[in-house]
């Protein structure tokens, strides 16, 4: 099948990579709902070990090839997963080999639907997984603050370029997302999101010019030549709350 660039289609091939991606995602005799499951070189393993598996993928072609496999135990979707409703899935994994051009898109999503899933397994461009590992520092960013606070990231492996056809231009990694038996804090998380994007909104100033520009001056108690990298998830809470306290919105 000729890949579609657009599509940001790499698929991993090397079944050493495959058996420890399947082996390392908590999908035991649980549902999966596979993103971007291409050609089902992944879905084939991940139906080995899960109770079913829902295999979303956007591209008719590589859809076609994967119901021609009739793995047992595999639905195919035809489906953006951008756009998909996931309300007929009830709870399990999320997993799959994510498109590097809207992993974050993705990675939202998932986070919007944190009921459903107990446990996230991707694999992610080397350099967005990192991101999300290290929740504080220089590539910190507001999607990663927020997953840190639901789950727990762990880079589980590094997979070369050469494991994927075409291969990329960079190292990948895969990731598992564990979900926290409760978040780290309670926190509004559509209004603490807009905030956090208002932190981060221009990282060459410092944390009180991005946030005086959406709330009030008198609301902001903290350094005024301090910068948002320097902060990690406990430390936006507080200025948060101290925000949201001082406007007459509790959390």
């Amino acid at each position: 099948m000729r890949k579609k660039k657009r599509l940001g289609q790499h698929f991993l091939h090397e079944k050493y990579y495959l058996t420890k991606i399947a082996e390392s995602c908590p999908i035991e005799n649980k549902e999966v709902l596979e993103i971007g499951a291409g050609t089902g070189n992944l879905t084939e393993y991940l139906a080995k070990k899960a109770k079913k598996v829902y295999a979303i993928e956007k591209d008719p072609d590589a859809a076609k090839i994967l119901i021609e496999k009739s793995i047992p135990g595999v639905d195919v979707i035809i489906a953006d997963i951008l756009e998909l409703n996931l309300n007929f899935f009830k709870e399990g994994i999320a997993a799959g080999n994510l498109p590097y051009y809207i992993s974050s898109r993705i990675l939202r999503k998932f986070l919007k639907y944190r009921e459903k899933f107990e446990a996230g397994c991707f694999l992610l461009q080397r350099e967005v997984a990192l991101r999300f590992a290290t929740p504080k520092g220089r590539q910190t960013t507001p999607l990663s603050i927020l997953l840190h606070n639901y789950y727990i990231p762990e880079i589980r492996l590094i997979i070369p370029p050469g494991a994927f056809t075409p291969p990329p231009r960079v190292e990948s990694s895969f990731v598992v997302f564990t979900r926290r038996n409760s978040p780290l804090f309670e926190v509004p998380l559509d209004e603490f999101e807009k905030f956090l994007r208002v932190a981060f909104s221009n990282r060459r100033k410092t944390l009180f010019n991005n946030l005086k520009n959406a709330y009030p001056e008198s609301s902001l108690n903290f350094p005024k030549k301090l910068r948002a990298e320097e902060l990690d998830l406990e430390g936006f809470v507080r200025i948060f709350s101290d925000i949201m306290i001082k406007n007459e919105k509790k959390i």
